[in-house]
């Protein structure tokens, strides 16, 4: 299964740009999960403290990802409301 995901990988171009693209995507929220840093370096050696030291900052970052898309969402709707189209594409 393994060998005929790879080989179907190699010779897709269009697959190859999805995987990246999706990579690419995870990478990015990564750094910017890194970024914020919540908390600060995991330094206790407890493993229920690490694990919910990254479980807040993933929520953290979950909350900023959803509160810049609120805000995005309500611009669209008020520039909507001015007149102004937007397509999908724009919003994208």
């Amino acid at each position: 299964m393994r060998t005929v995901a790879l080989l179907r990988y190699l010779a897709d171009p269009a697959l190859r740009a999805r995987v990246t693209a999706a990579t690419n995507k995870v990478e990015s929220y990564n750094g910017f999960s890194k970024w914020l840093g919540f908390g600060g370096v995991l330094a206790d050696n407890d493993p229920e403290e690490q694990e919910k030291l990254i479980k807040f900052n993933t929520l953290l970052a979950n909350l900023v990802v959803f509160r810049n898309a609120l805000d995005i969402s309500e611009v669209a709707r008020q520039l909507v409301a001015e007149g102004w189209n937007i397509t999908a594409d724009q919003l994208g």
